[in-house]
């Protein structure tokens, strides 16, 4: 689902490494697999397969092979009483600063999809989230319509974003949510699933509950249309720089807590 950009996102700069992952990335595209999502439906694994599993070997290791396609995940196992807060991160600065507050005065962390440019802007914002507890991911450089960008153009978003949050962080993440798109649930498919693995991402984080709370609708909106879609080992899709997110969060983790829900992070709920 697309977020809301608030500024014009600053002029790209060159990083370290990104002619090389570039060049990577066009050929592994080319081999990516077109297996169809595991993420998807409501008892999705939420793991990925030994196949796609960062330092996945056989029997030996020379017969290792490289991830050459991400895996799809838009939700966790049914069967966890657990559910991940995932965050677009970008937007005003007040903001983002009183969101952390108010998930953090109620013990609750959160993986924060991070917008380059705006991480670029805010840079000292990198440290504040991981030294909360929360988990920095890639959510594209510059925040594109991403499926409408060719091989080469979304390379470079999720390599140039990779880099600035390593840059900042010591490490690029371990999840990559394309910008831009309509459905949570939807595989992005083979080219996206080959970028983001030679960019160093082995799963592809989807959602399967949208409240649309960059669309303003009021935090009484949000809190029911989370809560009525929510359930075990969902992923919920929400964003940095909106009052009546803010607003919503105390309502939305009560109601998760009362169902037996704990709120988490990807990697906690994922088992990663």
């Amino acid at each position: 689902m697309p977020d809301r950009i608030d500024s014009e996102p600053p002029e790209p700069h060159e990083l370290p490494g990104r002619r090389a992952f570039l060049a990577g990335a066009i050929a592994l595209t080319a081999a990516a697999c077109s297996s169809s999502s595991t993420g998807k439906g409501a008892g999705s694994s939420a793991a990925p397969s030994s196949s796609a599993a960062p330092g996945a070997s056989s029997s030996t290791a020379s017969e290792t092979a490289p991830v050459t396609s991400a895996e799809f995940v838009a939700s966790g196992r049914r069967d966890k009483q657990q559910v991940a807060l995932t965050f677009h991160t970008n937007g005003d600065r007040t903001l983002a600063e009183k969101l952390l507050e108010t998930v953090e005065a109620q013990h609750v962390q959160i993986t924060a999809f991070i917008v380059g440019s705006w991480l670029e802007t805010n840079t000292d914002f990198a440290k504040r989230i991981t030294d909360g507890g929360h988990e920095l991911a890639n959510h594209t450089y510059s925040h594109p319509t991403f499926p409408k960008l060719d091989a080469s153009a979304m390379s470079a978003e999720v390599t140039k974003c990779r880099d600035v949050i390593a840059s900042l962080s010591g490490s690029g993440g371990r999840w990559f949510r394309p910008s831009g798109t309509t459905n949570g649930t939807d595989d992005p498919g083979p080219t996206v699933r080959g970028i983001a693995a030679a960019a160093g991402y082995p799963t592809i984080l989807g959602f399967d509950v949208d409240p649309s709370d960059y669309l303003d609708p009021g935090a009484t909106t949000i809190v029911k249309r989370t809560n009525d879609t929510v359930q075990p080992g969902s992923i919920i899709s929400l964003h940095f720089g909106h009052q009546g997110t803010i607003d919503a969060l105390p309502a939305i983790l009560l109601d998760l807590r009362r169902r037996g829900l704990e709120p988490v992070t990807v990697g906690t709920l994922l088992g990663a």
